[in-house]
This record gives structure tokens, C-alpha cells and sequence, in this order.
């Protein structure tokens, strides 16, 4: 019985050498792409915010329209259409 808990401590120490080994390659692996990553974190956090308070963004986008109408029509323009895309995908991904 002691040889076989010798051997199992023995494996149990080699898988987790192992597994440090592996989190450290998938760390060197993975250290290029933190930055884009940290982007899209970001951009997905502020879909976010967006989506749960779009009085404010409309109402920051009204003011905007109404200091500067003629540079913002193509910014309103755009913003609708991608609007669209954004809820096309929601529900899309929802079903």
C-alpha cells in the first residue's frame, strides 16, 4: 500500500510540474495579444454601457446635433446604420 501512494504522489508531482510548465507557455504564448485583448475588453465594456443607458447617449448626441448640425449629420448618418447592425446582432446571438 505505501509503494502505491509513493507512486501516486510521485505522478501527482509530475502532472503538476507539468501544468506550471504549460501555464507558462500559454502565458509567453498568449503575452503578444494582452494588448488587443485590453482593446476589446475595453470596447466590449463600453457596448455595454451604452446599451444600458441610451437616453444619455442620445441625449449627448441631441446637444451635439444641435451645436453643430451640419458636422454631425454624417456622424448621425453612420451611427444609425452600425445602431441597426449592433441590435441585428444582439438578437441574432439572443436566439
Amino acid at each position: 500500500m505505501n509503494n502505491k501512494r509513493t507512486q501516486l504522489a510521485e505522478r501527482r508531482a509530475e502532472l503538476v510540474n507539468r501544468i506550471a510548465r504549460q501555464r507558462e507557455e500559454l502565458t509567453q504564448a498568449f503575452t503578444p495579444l494582452r494588448v488587443p485583448f485590453t482593446f476589446a475588453d475595453k470596447g466590449l465594456h463600453a457596448l455595454r454601457y451604452v446599451a444600458k443607458h441610451p437616453a444619455m447617449v442620445a441625449g449627448a448626441m441631441a446637444l451635439a446635433v444641435a451645436l453643430r448640425p451640419k458636422r454631425w449629420l454624417f456622424v448621425l448618418e453612420n451611427g444609425w446604420l452600425a445602431w441597426r447592425i449592433a441590435m441585428a446582432a444582439k438578437r441574432r446571438l439572443e436566439d
